[in-house]
């Protein structure tokens, strides 16, 4: 679906939206499905959850957030923050492909702790690696 800058804050009549397996079980993985169960339901092979396939768009509190983003880390997903990017070691060439809205004012990650930024680079490196 394509985002229309042009319609923000315009006055519209309701939109009538369904929704499909596919988007049920994509919600899943923020309410804590396992990442393999989702590539069963989404058709995906083993592995098959990674950026090649999949965008991951979040919006809650920071613990859903945080408990989401960190999982993905092993699959190699970047997120969008330029600052959380640099603190994992992400180059500026690899897109991004985890996006976020946060309702609250807490780090997602807090990236001037390396003893929580150490082993996340770590993990994403690797991932990256195997991209």
């Amino acid at each position: 679906m394509a985002l229309h800058l042009d319609r923000v804050g315009k006055k519209s009549e309701p939109i009538k939206h369904s929704y499909g397996w596919k988007d049920v079980v994509t919600y899943a993985l923020g309410v804590g499905a396992k990442l393999d169960e989702l590539e069963k339901r989404l058709g995906l092979p083993a592995g098959g959850f990674t950026p090649k396939h999949v965008v991951i768009f979040i919006c809650g509190l920071t613990g859903t957030i945080t408990g989401t983003i960190l999982p993905l880390i092993d699959r190699g997903f970047v997120p969008e923050v330029k600052r959380i990017r640099e603190a994992l070691g992400a180059p500026a060439d690899v897109h991004a492909s985890v996006f976020w809205e946060q309702y609250d004012t807490e780090p997602v990650i807090n990236i001037k702790d390396d003893a929580v930024v150490a082993p996340l680079k770590v993990r994403m490196q690797a991932a990256l690696a195997k991209l």
